[in-house]
């Protein structure tokens, strides 16, 4: 099996479960933790496995399967890779073999004791879009949600219309016209319709960061929820998005709308966003030409810690860059289609 990027002078960005990140590269492996070398000042740190994203661990296990041998580099004083910084690393956070085993492993993941069949098969659609997009990927599916989005469906369809102020949880689910909850996953990533352009609400629910556990339920043919307001894992700064920064696969990208959140979102921003003809080795400038097609972006909204902005032409495979700007703050990212 190939090495996803772990040779021992590659350096990488490493992700813990919490979506902290730093730019190292493999010193040594351990039973239960590997040793690393900060790309940022030199210095070799401990980390613990059951701390790192299940990508990692594999890049880590790989690693100890075949052993390469280190190379004798001073310090360096680079910054860590982020988004904007001049690290190819921070535009490319993931190679398409570690993006492959990234949802590899999720898709195999064992349905736990008790967890109906299709509402771990949503769990697990859930947590791909979420690796896909830079959030914590380990959201659980719970039995006792899943009874109350169960009931907020069954609601809807004896109400027969969707609607979240019906009581019986309604009002703490996302809510579809589509009985698979399966199926309505992709339903509430693409979150399409005039009452969901401003917000993407439904978008923003899936890919909340402190997302711990979720419930599915459904009500027929034509009525499903999933009930989405835990927040028992670890919040974000960001920023992280839709479609994700770096590399991402064009299947798991649904409508013509694009979101990026974190804190600190300007409430009056510039959206612009160029389609560029090769790969940039480095951030491209804040201000200023940019060495690719300018395309039009048709509609941008705010919501909370989100911009919310639709492409003026529909995309395809290729590269972008996104260039968002306001109140003097500036975030600068890239996504290849593939």
């Amino acid at each position: 099996m190939p090495l996803l990027g772990s040779a021992a002078d590659d350096w990488r960005t490493f992700t813990d479960t919490s979506g902290r990140q730093m730019v190292a590269r493999i010193v040594s492996v351990e039973a239960d933790r590997v040793v690393v070398e900060l790309k940022s000042n030199g210095r070799q740190v401990p980390l613990e496995l059951d701390k790192l994203s299940p990508v990692d661990v594999l890049v880590v296990m790989q690693h100890k399967a075949a052993p390469v041998i280190t190379k004798a580099e001073p310090p360096k004083s680079e910054a860590p890779a982020s988004v904007g910084s001049t690290s190819s690393n921070s535009l490319y956070p993931r190679t398409r073999k570690e993006i492959e085993a990234g949802i590899h492993e999720i898709a195999k993941r064992a349905r736990p004791d008790g967890l109906g069949r299709d509402v771990h098969e949503a769990t697990k659609k859930l947590n791909i879009y979420r690796f896909l997009c830079g959030v914590p990927s380990n959201v659980k599916g719970d039995p006792e949600y899943s009874k109350r989005a169960e009931d907020a469906a069954l609601t809807c369809k004896k109400n027969g219309g969707l609607s979240h102020s019906l009581g019986h949880s309604t009002g703490e689910c996302n809510i579809a016209s589509i009985g698979s909850v399966v199926a309505s996953v992709s339903q509430y990533m693409e979150d399409d319709g005039p009452n969901n352009r401003e917000a993407r609400g439904h978008r923003a629910q899936c890919l909340n960061p402190p997302m711990a556990k979720v419930g599915f339920g459904s009500g027929g043919e034509s009525y499903s929820a999933m009930w989405c307001r835990d927040e028992s894992g670890t919040s974000l700064k960001g920023p992280w998005a839709y479609p994700g920064m770096g590399l991402f696969p064009i299947e798991y990208l649904h409508g013509n709308a694009w979101s990026l959140y974190g804190s600190g979102i300007t409430s009056k921003p510039t959206v612009e966003l160029f389609r560029l003809s090769k790969r940039p080795e480095l951030a491209l400038p804040a201000g200023g030409e940019i060495p690719g097609k300018g395309l039009k972006v048709g509609f941008v909204s705010t919501d909370r810690n989100a911009i919310n902005f639709e492409p003026g032409e529909a995309v395809k495979r290729g590269i972008y860059w996104v260039r968002v700007s306001g109140d003097g703050q500036h975030v600068g990212y890239l996504v290849e289609l593939y």
